[in-house]
């Protein structure tokens, strides 16, 4: 008989967590393989989709009231309300304590939308249960990143921001049973904040399936350079722009013959970034409902994340098991499982990423070898069946 599982999921995020809703999918797709799963959302419209409800899958709604964070630091800067560790409503608190009652569960997954108050909630209603924290990323590594070159006041909020998540850090890492990571710097780092408890983190990487990527007849190689990523958010769109009116045009001096496809990484492109076809003969928008991947394995580059909020390390992720070589810069990098100059070229300026774009056009072979490389670490950490695999063997 199946063990049943109480999985708290934050739905309807800010556009930079997509990429955290496409992790947190694949993981209750993999979860439902061992457990008949409820599901409860916390969101802002109706349910989601969800293609295997029914027995093994029951999905409970609570709409979230809409109003100001109660935090002191929030109005002086916006970080700390995405760390995570949000507030929940009464409404929330009522349902789980309900549910609680109703079914006995023997393990509870939390997203990381909600780990702030619903691991006290959980630990408290189900001592003896297994919690899972999917804590994806280590947000106080990231805002002790941010305080590096702020001054003053500015920085002293960082700082304090960055301590008050780290406490709140080890208090999940004290209180689950498992503690997943999308990447191995944030797996060291928690382990860093309690040594005894360092053997429930696990780095659990996004994920691709080959079979979604498999071509059967060879493709030949154009001069092209692929950005995919999400360009209806600010920050896609921001990036786009960036690299159309700096960068491309440092590419084009040493490849005329270059051209640029745009292809949002849900189907919707900014109205600002369609434009650019119209300024300029070289830069083709992919349609919605084209394959993208068809572009993808013709050119002979592709540009990764140049701003947080795109959506960039699945999208790398994509263009590996595409064997289409990468150029990224240092924070588009951060999360994977690479070595620059062999897996995956890096740009910290926008002189350095037109010159290595324009290296891979010139020099096809080299292109090759980077590809090759990379679609071995591929099928080594990231390949579907590999996570789910890994998953399974944790819980």
């Amino acid at each position: 008989m199946r063990e049943r599982m109480l999985f708290l999921y934050a739905r309807n995020r800010p556009p930079e967590d997509l990429e955290e809703t496409a992790r947190t999918r694949s993981l209750l797709d993999i979860l439902l393989e061992k457990f008949d799963i409820d599901l409860l959302e916390y969101c802002q419209d109706s349910q989601g989709d969800y293609s295997r409800i029914g027995s093994e899958l029951k999905v409970h709604t609570i709409n979230r009231t809409t109003g100001p964070e109660r935090s002191l630091l929030n109005p002086l800067h916006k970080l700390h309300s995405r760390a995570g560790l949000t507030r929940t409503d009464k409404n929330l608190r009522s349902e789980i304590a309900e549910m609680c009652k109703l079914n006995a569960y023997s393990h509870v997954f939390i997203s990381r939308g909600l780990l702030g108050k619903c691991i006290d909630i959980v630990s408290s209603l189900l001592p003896d249960a297994k919690i899972i924290a999917d804590a994806f990323r280590m947000e106080s590594r990231h805002l002790e990143a941010g305080a590096v070159g702020k001054r003053g006041l500015s920085r002293r909020y960082y700082e304090l921001n960055a301590a008050l998540t780290r406490r709140e850090e080890r208090k999940l890492l004290t209180k689950s049973s498992l503690l997943l990571t999308a990447s191995g710097w944030d797996a060291l780092s928690f382990k860093a904040l309690s040594f005894a408890d360092a053997g429930k983190v696990h780095v659990v990487p996004q994920s691709v399936h080959l079979r979604d990527y498999s071509y059967h007849e060879p493709v030949s190689k154009e001069n092209g350079v692929v950005l995919h990523w999400y360009m209806h958010t600010s920050q896609g769109k921001n990036a786009a722009l960036i690299f159309h009116r700096k960068i491309y045009p440092l590419i084009k001096a040493k490849v005329p013959d270059c051209r640029c496809f745009i292809a949002g990484g849900d189907g919707e492109i900014h109205p600002e970034v369609l434009a650019l076809s119209k300024e300029d003969p070289s830069v083709v928008i992919v349609q919605e409902g084209e394959d993208v991947n068809v572009y993808i394995r013709k050119a002979r580059a592709v540009v990764g994340l140049l701003r947080e909020g795109c959506g960039g390390q699945l999208k790398i992720l994509e263009a590996w098991a595409l064997r289409t070589p990468v150029v990224t810069s240092l924070k588009g990098s951060e999360e994977l499982n690479c070595q620059p100059g062999r897996n995956i070229l890096l740009a910290s300026t926008m002189g350095e990423m037109a010159e290595q774009v324009a290296g891979l056009l010139q020099t096809p072979e080299h292109g090759s070898i980077i590809a090759d490389a990379a679609y071995r670490t591929l099928l080594a950490d990231y390949e579907a069946d590999i996570v789910k695999a890994k998953v399974l063997k944790l819980v």
